[in-house]
This record gives structure tokens, sequence and C-alpha cells, in this order.
């Protein structure tokens, strides 16, 4: 039997991958894997922002390899989850994160930018999920969605991103619903503001902190590493029981 204070969140031994782990929430949930014993493979399209990921869990008693690698064409994101499985002996845990945003209006935003923000939030989402059936299947295993408060609510001058995180919370509940009896959970995790280069420079861009801090009841954006936490509890045995839900870690901006 586990103890409900220590086994319960242990992941020591799991073999995850992460994507979009360059630098924000990403890179905070590769290292908090790493430090939690985990082998995880950091995805992302730039090999040295991901080189400087893995140096970061250097002496964690897991271990980071990388990936360099575009998840925007279907070939792209299936081959990231074969090769990550490669490298790790099969596959225990999908942390689907890269992501991409795009603010203007509907009128002004162009059909190929609201499919370029699709093709990353929500289609390779959908392709590397499907890819991973084989491995996640074999035993039981996780998938965490990085999806957004976004996806729950709207926004002005942003559908492409709110069409494609509203459909990423479908996707996740419609094949938690698929794999339930299969042993493997399927969440989302929502964040709201986050201090990443995404939103902006909230040190310099004074308009847009204060926007942060009015929008946000407890008056402050996240930081990255305030998702590894909710990360660890839907990759570990304390959230066997939770399947098809969004944790939503924002602030306070969605009880508004």
């Amino acid at each position: 039997m586990t103890s409900p204070t220590t086994d319960v969140f242990d992941i020591t031994g799991k073999r995850a991958l992460v994507t979009g782990a360059s630098r924000g929430i990403g890179r905070a949930i590769a290292l908090a894997f790493a430090g939690a014993g985990a082998h995880v493979v950091a995805a992302a399209r730039t090999e040295e922002a991901l080189k400087e990921t893995a140096s970061l869990a250097a002496d964690a008693p897991g271990k980071i390899d990388i990936l360099a690698t575009d998840l925007r064409t279907p070939e792209s994101a299936e081959a990231a989850i074969h090769s990550a499985a490669e490298t790790l002996g099969g596959l225990d845990i999908l942390v689907n994160n890269a992501a991409d945003d795009h603010d203007s209006s509907i009128e002004k935003t162009d059909l190929a930018v609201f499919q370029r923000v699709v093709e990353l939030n929500l289609q390779s989402c959908w392709v590397m999920t499907k890819a991973a059936a084989q491995y996640l299947k074999d035993g039981g295993g996780k998938v965490i969605n990085i999806a957004s408060v976004l996806g729950l609510v709207g926004m002005l001058d942003n559908s492409a991103y709110i069409a494609a995180k509203h459909g990423l919370l479908g996707v996740t509940k419609a094949v938690a619903l698929e794999w339930a009896r299969a042993g493997v959970q399927v969440n989302a995790i929502a964040p709201g503001f986050v201090d990443t280069a995404m939103i902006g420079n909230l040190k310099e861009d004074e308009a847009l902190a204060s926007y942060v801090r009015k929008k946000t009841p407890m008056g402050r954006a996240a930081q990255p590493e305030e998702y590894a936490g909710p990360a660890i509890f839907l990759a570990s045995p304390a959230s066997d029981f939770m399947t098809g839900q969004v944790l939503v870690v924002d602030g306070g901006y969605s009880a508004q």
C-alpha cells in the first residue's frame, strides 16, 4: 500500500515526452519530471535552447535527452513519438505543451495564420496522442495536454488560439473516454496568464503588466514553475482515478 503523502506522487523511472520544452511551462515541467526521477525527452524546434534545458537537469536524479523537431506537420509529430519511445525504451507520459499564438481580430487574421496556430496547438496534439496509443496502452499511461483558460472562455482578438484551445479540451475529454478502460488517463491543465515570452515582456511593458494584474484576481501572472506541481500530480498515481478533466491553474481568472 502506498503512502498518501509520498509514494502516491512518485514518478521515479517513468518515461516522458514533453513538447515545447525549450522554455516556459514546457521547460519547467521537463525539469520537474527529471527532478522527480523520470527520464525525459524534451522536444522543441530550437536545439540550443533544448541543450540549456538539459544542462539545468545535470544534477537531477532523472535525465533529459533532447529532440529538435518542428511538430506542425503530421509526419514530424508522429515521428517525434516513435523517436522518443526509442530513446526512452517506451513511453509512460506524454505532455502536449508546444504552442503558438496570434493576436488579431478575425477580420485581420489570414486563413494561413489560423491554420498555423491550429496545426501546432491542436493538430499536433491529436496526432501525437494517436501515435502514442501503442506505447501508453501497454500497461497504462498518462496524457497531459497544456491547454489554456482560453479553452474555457473567450477574449477579444484571439480567435485562432481560442478555437485551438477549445478544441484541445474537446480532444482531452473524447480520448479520455475512449481510453478509460485501457488504464490511460487523459487530462489537461489550463493556465491563465503566465510570465513567458508568449504573452510579452511583463517587466518592460507596464501597460501589459497592468492589464494582467487587473484581469487576474491574484494580481499577478503565474511563473512557469508553478505548473510543475500540477503536472507531477497528473503524471503520478495520485491522479489514477481522474480522467477527462481540466485542472485550471489561472490565479482565479475563470472564477469571475
